[in-house]
C-alpha cells in the first residue's frame, strides 16, 4: 500500500490508493450505465436548448452591433435606455424604407424567375445536349438526360399522389415561420435589456461562482465575448457588404435578376463557404441563357468578388480572432446541420468556437496538473490560459 501513495498516477487522480481508481471506473460505468437508460428525460432539454438559441443568438447579435452605438450616445449625454430606442427606431426605419424601394424590384424579378425557371430548364437542357451530341459522350449524355427527365416526372408523380399530406408540410412550414416571428419578437427585447446595463447580468452571474474559480471564468468569458462579438457582428456586416458589391457589379456587367441574386448571395453567405457556392450556381444558370459571353462575365466578376471579398472585407470586418481552419469550417457544417438542422447550419460556428474554448482550457488544466506530477519525465509547453496565449 505504501507504493500506491507514492504512484504519481493515483496523486494524479486525486486518490492515494489503487481502490480509488477503481472505484472511479466502477462509478463511471454506473453512470454511463445510468444514463442510457434514463436519456428519454434529456429529449426536452435539447427541445429547450434549439427552442431559445435561435433568440438568444439573434439578441446576441443585436447587443453586438448596437452596443458600440448605444455607448457612443451614452458619452454624448444620452441615457442608455433613450439611445436604444433611438436606434431601434432608425435601423427600423432605414429597413422599412429600404423594404418600399427594393421590394417591388425582388418581388418582380422573383415572379419573373420562377415563371421562367421551367423554360431556363429547357432551355440549358437542350443546349448541353447539343454540345455533347458532338462529342463521344453522346450516347452517355442520352442516358443521363432521361435520366434526369424521369426524376422529374417521379418528383412530380410523387407529389401528386402524396398531396394528402400537404397537412404536415404546412405544419411544418407554420412551426417555421412561427419560430422565427418569436425570434424576430423576442430577440430585440432580450436584446434591450443586455445593452441597458450590460453588467449586471455577468456581476449576477460572477456572484454566485465560488471565488476560486472565478479568475477562470473571468477569462473564458472574456475569450467568449470577444469571439462571439467577432463572428456575429462580423458575420452580418460582411454578409451586408458581400451583397451590396454584387448588386453593383451584377447591373455593370447587365446581368438578368441582378437584384435576386445579389441578394441571395448576401444571405446565404452567412453560412461561410457553402452558402456562397449555393448562391453560385443559380446565377451561373441564369447567366448561362443569356450568352456565353455573360457566363464569362459572371463567372469573373463572381470569383473577383469573392477575393475582394475574401483578402480584404472580412480580414478588416472579422479579424483571424476565431482561428478556424477551413476545413474545420466545413466538417463543423455537415456535422452540426446533422445534429441541429437549420439553427446548426447557421450557428454552428459560434457554437463550435464555445466547444473549443472549453476543450483548450480543459486540457491546458490537463497539462498543468500533469507537469505537476510527472515533470521529472518531461513537461508539457504552452499550459498558461489567458486571452493572448489562446488566440
Amino acid at each position: 500500500m505504501k507504493n500506491d501513495d507514492k504512484s504519481p498516477l493515483i496523486a494524479f487522480f486525486g486518490g492515494k490508493t489503487s481502490y480509488y481508481l477503481i472505484g472511479l471506473v466502477a462509478l463511471l460505468s454506473v453512470t454511463i450505465y445510468m444514463l442510457n437508460k434514463i436519456s428519454f428525460i434529456f429529449h426536452p432539454l435539447v427541445v429547450i436548448f434549439t427552442t431559445i438559441l435561435p433568440p438568444m443568438i439573434f439578441a446576441l447579435l443585436l447587443y453586438y452591433l448596437f452596443n458600440p452605438i448605444v455607448n457612443f450616445l451614452s458619452k454624448k449625454g444620452l441615457s442608455r435606455g433613450l439611445s436604444i430606442g433611438l436606434s431601434y427606431v432608425v435601423i427600423l426605419g432605414a429597413i422599412v424604407i429600404g423594404g418600399f424601394q427594393l421590394g417591388p424590384i425582388v418581388e418582380h424579378q422573383a415572379s419573373d424567375l420562377f415563371e421562367q425557371l421551367p423554360v431556363f430548364f429547357n432551355d440549358f437542357q437542350e443546349t448541353v445536349q447539343k454540345l455533347l451530341d458532338n462529342t463521344p459522350f453522346a450516347a452517355q449524355s442520352d442516358e443521363a438526360m432521361a435520366s434526369i427527365d424521369n426524376l422529374v416526372k417521379d418528383f412530380a408523380n410523387f407529389i401528386a399522389s402524396n398531396w394528402q399530406k400537404g397537412a404536415k408540410g404546412l405544419g411544418t412550414i407554420f412551426s417555421a415561420v412561427s419560430s422565427v416571428a418569436i425570434t424576430l419578437f423576442t430577440g430585440p427585447i432580450v436584446a434591450f435589456f443586455l445593452i441597458k446595463n450590460p453588467h449586471k447580468l455577468y456581476q449576477s452571474f460572477i456572484a454566485i461562482v465560488p471565488p476560486r474559480f472565478r479568475d477562470d471564468v473571468q477569462e473564458l468569458t472574456k475569450i467568449a465575448n470577444q469571439q462571439l462579438g467577432a463572428f456575429l457582428k462580423g458575420q452580418v456586416i460582411a454578409s451586408l457588404l458581400l451583397g451590396a458589391i454584387y448588386w453593383v457589379v451584377f447591373l455593370l456587367i447587365g446581368m438578368e435578376f441582378a437584384t435576386v441574386i445579389a441578394i441571395a448571395a448576401g444571405i446565404l453567405s452567412i453560412v461561410p463557404y457553402i452558402g456562397a457556392f449555393l448562391a453560385f450556381f443559380p446565377g451561373l444558370f441564369i447567366a448561362f441563357q443569356d450568352s456565353t459571353f455573360m457566363v464569362v462575365k459572371f463567372g469573373i466578376a463572381w470569383f473577383a468578388v469573392q477575393m475582394l471579398h475574401g483578402d480584404l472585407v472580412v480580414p478588416r470586418v472579422m479579424g483571424d480572432r476565431l482561428k478556424i481552419h477551413p476545413v474545420t469550417i466545413l466538417v463543423v457544417l455537415l456535422v452540426m446541420g446533422d445534429l441541429l438542422g437549420l439553427v446548426g447550419v447557421i450557428f454552428g460556428i459560434p457554437i463550435y468556437s464555445m466547444i473549443k474554448l472549453l476543450v483548450v482550457f480543459t486540457f491546458r488544466k490537463f497539462k498543468q496538473r500533469y507537469n505537476h506530477y510527472f515533470g521529472e519525465k518531461g513537461t508539457y509547453q504552452n499550459t498558461d490560459f489567458s486571452e493572448d496565449d489562446y488566440l
